[in-house]
C-alpha cells in the first residue's frame, strides 16, 4: 500500500511540475523566438516588409522575430507550412489577404486558409502597379499609358506578354485583366504568370515581358534607376512612392484593388498570444523610423486588427468570387 501510494505522489507531484512549467511558459510567452515564413522569394514585398518589422518589432522577454523563407507555388507552399504549424504562437506567417483567398478560389486548396487561419493584424497597404521596362519604351517612345494604348493601336498584329505574379485568380491577374480590358487592348495581350513578384521584376528587366503589374513595393529600385517606367497605379488616389503616377480611377477604370500584407497564423492560436503579438506589432506600425522606411519601400502603413480584417477579408472574397464566377 506504501508502494502504491508512494507511486501515486510522485505521479501527481510530476503533474504538478509539468502544470506549473505549462503556466509559466503561458506567462512567458514568447519565451524563445518567433519564426514568421516568408512563402516567396528574397527581395519580394512580404520579405521587405518582414525585414523592416523584424528592425523595430520589440517582443515580451526580449524575444526576437526570425523570418524563413519559403517559396514555391505562388506562395502556398510556405503558407501551408505555416497554417498547419503547431498553433503554439512560435509559427506565424507574413502574406497578403487576396493570396490566401485566391488559393480557395483557383482550387489549389479544399480549406480556405483565407477564413481559416489566425488573422493577428494586417500592417501595410500595397498598391498594383501596371508597368513598362526601359528596353521596350525607348524602343517605341513609351512614356504613359496613353502612349501605350495609341502603339497597341497602331500595331493590331502585334501581342504583348504582360506578366504578374500569384494565382490566375489572384488579384494580380485580376488587375491586368480589368485593365487591359478597360483599355481595350486585351486581344493583343499574353497573360504570363511568375511565382513572385521578384521574378516579374527580373523578366521586365529582361523585356521577357513588355508589360506588368506588381506591387509598388517591387519597383522603388527598377524605377530610380530607369529600367521600369510606371504606367497606372491601381487605386482611387495616387500614392507618395509614385506621385507622378496617375491612378486607374484617373484613366477612366472604376477599378480599384488594394493588397493588404499582414501577418497569419495556424487556426486554432491562443487568443492570448495572439493578443501579444497584434500589440507588438501594433507598436512597431507607429514606429517614425518603420513609417519612414515603408514609405520609402511604397507601402502604406495602415494597421488594422484581426477582427476588423476579418470582416474586410468578407469583402474582398465577396469581389474575388465574382470575378472567378465570370472568367469560369
Amino acid at each position: 500500500m506504501k508502494k502504491i501510494f508512494g507511486i501515486v505522489l510522485a505521479l501527481t507531484l510530476v503533474a504538478s511540475t509539468v502544470f506549473v512549467a505549462c503556466q509559466r511558459e503561458e506567462r512567458q510567452y514568447p519565451s524563445r523566438p518567433v519564426t514568421a515564413i516568408v512563402p516567396f522569394a528574397p527581395g519580394g514585398g512580404s520579405d521587405t516588409l518582414v525585414r523592416a518589422v523584424m528592425r523595430s518589432l520589440q517582443l515580451p522577454n526580449n524575444q526576437s522575430m526570425v523570418a524563413v523563407n519559403v517559396e514555391g507555388a505562388g506562395g502556398f507552399i510556405g503558407a501551408m507550412r505555416a497554417f498547419n504549424s503547431a498553433a503554439d504562437g512560435y509559427n506565424i506567417m507574413t502574406h497578403n489577404t487576396l493570396d490566401l483567398i485566391a488559393y480557395y478560389l483557383t482550387g489549389q486548396d479544399t480549406i480556405p486558409i483565407w477564413s481559416e487561419a489566425t488573422t493577428i493584424a494586417l500592417l501595410v497597404t500595397d498598391y498594383n502597379v501596371l508597368s513598362t521596362n526601359r528596353i521596350f519604351a525607348d524602343a517605341n517612345g513609351i512614356r504613359t499609358i496613353q502612349d501605350m494604348v495609341e502603339w497597341v493601336r497602331a500595331n493590331p498584329a502585334q501581342r504583348l506578354n504582360l506578366g504578374t505574379s500569384g494565382g490566375s485568380l489572384g488579384d494580380n491577374m485580376i488587375a491586368s485583366v480589368t485593365i487591359a480590358r478597360a483599355l481595350g487592348i486585351e486581344d493583343n495581350v499574353n497573360f504570363v504568370l511568375y511565382d513572385s513578384g521578384a521574378t516579374v521584376r527580373t523578366a521586365s528587366l529582361q523585356n521577357e515581358i513588355q508589360l506588368s503589374v506588381n506591387t509598388a513595393s517591387e519597383l522603388p529600385g527598377v524605377v530610380a534607376s530607369g529600367d521600369n517606367i510606371p504606367l497606372l497605379v491601381v487605386n482611387s488616389s495616387r500614392i507618395a512612392s509614385l506621385p507622378d503616377v496617375p491612378t486607374t480611377v484617373e484613366a477612366g477604370i472604376e477599378f480599384t484593388l488594394t493588397k493588404p500584407r499582414g501577418f497569419f497564423g495556424p487556426r486554432g492560436m491562443d487568443p492570448a498570444h495572439v493578443e501579444v503579438l497584434q500589440e507588438a506589432l501594433r507598436a512597431v506600425s507607429n514606429d517614425p523610423e518603420f513609417r519612414a522606411t515603408m514609405a520609402t519601400l511604397g507601402f502604406d502603413v495602415q494597421f488594422v486588427d484581426g477582427a476588423a480584417a476579418t470582416d474586410m477579408t468578407n469583402e474582398w472574397f465577396a469581389i474575388m468570387r465574382a470575378f472567378a464566377d465570370e472568367v469560369r
